[in-house]
C-alpha cells in the first residue's frame, strides 16, 4: 500500500475534483474522506459517494467529522490513530487540510467551545488534527497541505472593505473578536476568514521549525497551497453570500473564458485541484516547505514571515487546542 491521503471537508468544490484525480492519478492510496455531514439527505456527500462508486475497487472511505468541535478532532484522531498502529489502515502520506468556514452576513459564528468559527475550522481544528496524528503519519514522506488564500495578504483580500487581514495586538481576539457595528458584517467577515488563512500560514512555518527539530519527524513536511482564485466554488453561493456579491460571482463564471487569459489567478476548481494534489503527494515536492501558489513555489506576504508573531500564534493555537505533551510527539 502506498499509504493514506486523509482529505478535510472531502464534500467540498474543491475537495471533490482532487479526490477524482486521486483515484485516477494515485490509484494505490488509500483515502480517507471526511466531512460534517454523512447522512444520505446530504447531497454534497452523496456526490462523493457518486464519485467513488465509479471506482469500485479503490480504498476509500467516508468518515464524519466535526471541524467546529475540538473534541470532536481529539475523539476522530484517536480513533484513527487506533487503526493505524493496528495495522487495518497504512500509515498516513499526506493530510490535506481542505475544509473551510465563513461568514459574509450576520454576527460572528462560533464553534462549540466557543470560538470565533473562521478561526476554529481553518486554523485551530486542522492543527490539532495534524498534531495529533503525528504519530501515524509516514515518517520519511509524510505531508500536511493547509489550502491558503490570497486573502492572508492585507491588500488582496477583495471583499474586506476597508478591514485588512492582520494579526491583532492581543492575539485573544482572533477567537473572541469584538461585536460588529452595523453594516460591518460583509467586511469584518471576510477579515476573519483572511486572518484565519494568515494564522495558518504563520503557524506553518513554525511547524516546520518543530518536525525538523525532532528525529521521529524531521523529514516530515508542511506546506500552504494557494489553490488561486476559485470562481465556481460553492462557498461564493452559500445563504450568508450577500445576493449582489452571488450575481456578480456569477458573471465572472460566465466570463471565464476571457478572465482566465486577462487573470490568470482566476481557475476553476478542476483545474486548482491537481496542483493542490501533486504537491501533497508527488515525489517532486518531497522534502519541500513553505508557500506555494499552485505548483509554484511562492512567497507570503510579509506579515506572515514575522518570527516572533509565528512562535506566538504556535503558542497561543496550543493553548487554544488544549494540547498537552502526551498529546503529540514535537515539542509544543
Amino acid at each position: 500500500m502506498a499509504g493514506s491521503i486523509l482529505i478535510t471537508g472531502s464534500n467540498g468544490s474543491l475537495a471533490l475534483p482532487a479526490v477524482k484525480y486521486l483515484l485516477e492519478a494515485y490509484p494505490s492510496f488509500t483515502l480517507l474522506l471526511t466531512v460534517r455531514d454523512d447522512s444520505p439527505q446530504d447531497i454534497n456527500t452523496t456526490e462523493l459517494r457518486r464519485l467513488l462508486a465509479h471506482h469500485p475497487h479503490a480504498s476509500a472511505s467516508i468518515l464524519k467529522l466535526d471541524l467546529s468541535s475540538l473534541a470532536n478532532v481529539h475523539k476522530f484522531s484517536d480513533a484513527l490513530l487506533s487503526e493505524i498502529q493496528a495495522g487495518s489502515l497504512p500509515r498516513l502520506r499526506a493530510i490535506i487540510c481542505n475544509a473551510m468556514s465563513w461568514s459574509l452576513s450576520g454576527p460572528a459564528k462560533y464553534s462549540k467551545e466557543g470560538y470565533e468559527l473562521s478561526t476554529a475550522i481553518n486554523h485551530l481544528a486542522h492543527f490539532s488534527l495534524c498534531l495529533r496524528l503525528l504519530r501515524g503519519m509516514d515518517r520519511m514522506r509524510g505531508r500536511i497541505v493547509f489550502v491558503g488564500s490570497a486573502a492572508h495578504w492585507p491588500d488582496r483580500a477583495r471583499l474586506s472593505r476597508g478591514f485588512p487581514t492582520q494579526i491583532p495586538k492581543e492575539l485573544e481576539l482572533l477567537v473572541h473578536p469584538q461585536p460588529d457595528a452595523e453594516g460591518e458584517e460583509m467586511g469584518r467577515g471576510f477579515q476573519r476568514y483572511g486572518t484565519s488563512k494568515l494564522v495558518a500560514v504563520m503557524v506553518m512555518y513554525e511547524f516546520n521549525n518543530r518536525l525538523r527539530a525532532n528525529k521521529d519527524t524531521e523529514s516530515i513536511r508542511a506546506v500552504v497551497v494557494d489553490p488561486l482564485d476559485l470562481v465556481n466554488s460553492r462557498a461564493f453561493f452559500q445563504p450568508h453570500v450577500p445576493g449582489h456579491f452571488q450575481i456578480v460571482v456569477s458573471v465572472m463564471n460566465w466570463l471565464l473564458p476571457l478572465l482566465g487569459r486577462i487573470a490568470p489567478r482566476f481557475v476553476t476548481v478542476e483545474a486548482a485541484a491537481k496542483p493542490v494534489v501533486e504537491v501533497a503527494v508527488a515525489d517532486r515536492f518531497e522534502g519541500q516547505e513553505g508557500y506555494f501558489e499552485g505548483e509554484i513555489k511562492a512567497e507570503s506576504s510579509p506579515d506572515s514571515r514575522d518570527g516572533e508573531v509565528q512562535k506566538a500564534l504556535w503558542r497561543k493555537s496550543v493553548e487554544w487546542c488544549g494540547l498537552e505533551g502526551g498529546d503529540i510527539i514535537i515539542d509544543v
